[in-house]
């Protein structure tokens, strides 16, 4: 089972100076299991520690409640010794979420401010709505598109500059229900051609002005773009224009919510279907893929309106909002828009506007994401309505996220990471549900009897010293800080370069993509919590065919990724440095098809998260060849080029990780099992 550790953020508003001192890491959360998912009746449960040089409370209290509503456990821990484990069961579908604060304590009366959490799901695919669809559900809804459609739209555009030569750019206005408008911001691929098209509904909040940027890049990529404004609203005006609105549309999010015909939502959705019926009206759209995608408010009219327009071919929505919106009235916690529960005629009125009753209509394939310690759009109720959809569908679970707004850009990045490859996919003609992974990306474990010694080995060195910079790969990385006596003058090297950073050496020879995901997935990176890791990968995945003329190395690329993406599940503090694949003389025509996998290993790289090195000009001559005194066979390096890896790690580790210290902390170095002494024994009588 895969093990995950994050540290949970403590919110300290309005605490005291000194309280504001208390660090993120006071607190450590592992779940029991990474997936942050549970079978009805298994233990569920997070392991949680205290760390030694904390200067935090060492006693805290917490409360599980399931959906956030309904008190099931509490009780209290002292972190004094180290760690804690807090376990609980649940023998029905739902939410858990576990909130941690500090007891009161002297010179601490503001603790109640700062909390960690924490939440997971019991056989959430199981969740159904809290009440039913009203019976005139449909009968209503094509009432109003009806309506919708005797109002002929009268698209008006005022084409703009759009800064990118590669785009067209208008503005866009078009008739509406209610004499209202829609007003929007379109953007296209310069010249004629057919496009798969893209609609985007925005979030809650201001009303605001839309961001050419929220178009333009989708544009680029071959998208025919359209963006609207979920009000009757100008797209671009002054900010002065926005602040000078109404009050009473500055504040819509339950206005009219007593009458299915006055909520505001009604024209907002109907909106959202215009929109549509624009975008598949238009001749440059392909007649083949049609996207809607959105984030909170914007995901809640993406579902709704996916579940009307049938010519909708794919939803992407991220924490979307509107659904449940009775659940207060069922022990769920109720979210955005919050509709009073204690108005009988609004909690009637909802559900005419609950996503969840749209999303049994959508056959469309869906991308939908749940943030497990969401209090905005509570993850019941996202779960709900991904359980009601119809067509084949994806649920990217953010096990450590709260909304949107609130999170980091770790806690959202694996639904920004797999939205991305689904309009990559999407954009190129492709089936994200269908398109498989390529066997470079599925974990696999070596079979021999000293790769298994090894693993165990490199089991124990986890749990070892104080690992602040990790290295995993294959033997070019395991060579360089291992105790084999034919490797002492890379070890020196090794010692030269990183004590003091507490760096410890995961690689092992022979090693191809798949071998080192089934080590980090069984183990070698749980609880180890590295500020840095470095990555190296894929060079034994390389073959003749890699090397036919043509060739990309996608698959070797796909597996380095996969790498990735584990690294910052198990260690979604890290830093993590993708090295580029390093020359290799032994494979002829190897050059071209390196350089084109590294060429899409930049693209892991997000200034942040994720950084990318290539060291290759150091190495290479200009055929892209080893030079002689880089290496020893021609694949491996010598002293002279692991200096040149080093010189160019130097610069981001000292960015990461600061100046290195006097003593080192990590764990021993290992070397390979089968160079053990042999162990004599005597002889049997």
């Amino acid at each position: 089972m895969l093990g995950i550790a994050f540290v949970v953020a403590l919110d300290a508003i309005g605490a005291t100076a000194d309280q504001a001192a208390t660090s993120a890491a006071d607190l450590r959360l592992e779940p029991r299991n990474a997936s942050g998912i549970y079978h009805r009746g298994e233990r569920v449960g997070w392991t949680v520690t205290r760390p030694a040089e904390s200067t935090g409370p060492a006693r805290w209290t917490y409360v599980i409640r399931k959906n956030n509503s309904q008190e099931i456990q509490r009780g209290e821990l002292d972190l004094a010794a180290g760690a804690a484990v807090i376990e609980t069961t649940l023998h029905e579908p739902g939410m858990l979420f576990l909130k941690i604060t500090p007891q009161p304590a002297a010179g601490r009366e503001h603790a109640s401010a700062m909390k960690a959490v924490a939440g997971a799901a019991v056989a959430p695919t199981e969740l159904q709505p809290c009440e039913p669809r009203p019976d005139d559900f449909d009968e209503f809804w094509s009432a109003k598109i009806e309506q919708l459609q005797q109002i002929p739209p009268h698209a008006r555009l005022t084409p703009k500059e759009s800064g990118d030569a590669r785009v067209e750019y208008a503005t866009i206005q078009m008739d509406h229900i209610q004499g209202r408008h829609v007003y929007g911001q379109l953007a296209k691929p310069k010249g004629p051609g057919k496009h798969p098209a893209l609609v985007i509904l925005q979030w809650a909040g201001g009303p605001y002005p839309l961001d050419k940027s929220w178009v333009l890049p989708h544009a680029a990529q071959g998208w025919l773009t359209l963006n609207i404004q979920p009000h009757d609203v100008l797209p671009d005006a002054p900010q002065a224009y926005y602040d000078a609105l109404p009050p009473d549309i500055k504040n819509y999010r339950t206005a009219g919510c007593a009458d299915r015909e006055t909520c505001y939502y009604l024209p907002m959705y109907l909106a959202g279907y215009r929109a549509v019926d624009y975008i598949a009206g238009r001749a440059d759209w392909d007649g083949k893929t049609l996207v809607v995608i959105g984030t909170s408010m914007g995901g809640q009219q993406a579902l709704c309106v996916a579940g009307l327009h049938r010519q909708i071919t794919h939803v992407i929505v991220n924490v979307p909002a509107g659904c449940d919106l009775n659940a207060a009235q069922h022990c769920r916690q109720a979210g955005y828009p919050n509709f009073p529960a204690d108005d009988p005629r609004a909690m009637s009125t909802a559900r005419y506007f609950d996503a969840v009753n749209f999303a049994s209509r959508i056959q469309a394939r869906s991308l939908v994401s749940m943030g497990f310690v969401d209090a905005v759009c509570p993850p019941a109720g996202i779960w709900t309505a991904f359980n009601q959809i119809r067509g084949p569908k994806e649920a990217v679970s953010l096990i450590d996220s709260p909304h949107n707004h609130e999170a980091t850009e770790e806690q959202q990045r694996p639904f920004t990471q797999r939205s991305e490859q689904w309009l990559r996919t999407l954009a190129k003609g492709g089936d994200p549900l269908a398109t498989p992974r390529p066997a470079t990306c599925l974990p696999v474990p070596r079979e021999d009897e000293n790769s298994q010694v090894a693993h165990r080995q490199l089991l124990a060195k986890a749990r070892q010293g104080k690992i602040d910079l990790y290295f995993v790969g294959d033997s070019i990385t395991r060579r360089w800080g291992c105790t084999d006596p034919q490797y002492a003058d890379l070890m020196d090297n090794w010692r030269a370069n990183f004590h003091g950073w507490n760096a410890a050496n995961f690689g092992w020879g022979s090693d191809r993509t798949e071998h080192i995901l089934w080590r980090l997935e069984n183990g070698e990176l749980d609880g180890v919590h590295p500020k840095v890791i470095v990555v190296l990968a894929g060079t034994n995945n390389l073959g003749p065919q890699h090397c036919a003329e043509g060739a990309d190395g996608a698959d070797v690329a796909a597996g380095v990724q996969a790498i990735v993406e584990v690294c910052r599940l198990k260690a979604p503090r890290a830093k993590i440095i993708v090295t580029g694949l390093f020359p290799r003389n032994d494979l002829p025509g190897a050059a071209a098809v390196i350089e084109r996998i590294n060429a899409t290993l930049t693209e892991l790289a997000d200034g942040h998260a994720v950084h990318y090195l290539n060291v290759n000009r150091e190495l290479s001559d200009d055929r892209g060849q080893f030079r002689p005194e880089m290496t020893t066979d021609g694949v491996h390096l010598t002293v002279v080029g692991y200096q040149a890896w080093a010189d160019g790690l130097r610069p981001l580790l000292e960015a990461f990780l600061g100046p290195r210290a006097a003593v080192d902390e990590a764990p021993p170095p290992t070397g390979d099992p089968s160079l053990r002494p042999a162990v004599v024994r005597p002889a049997t009588e």
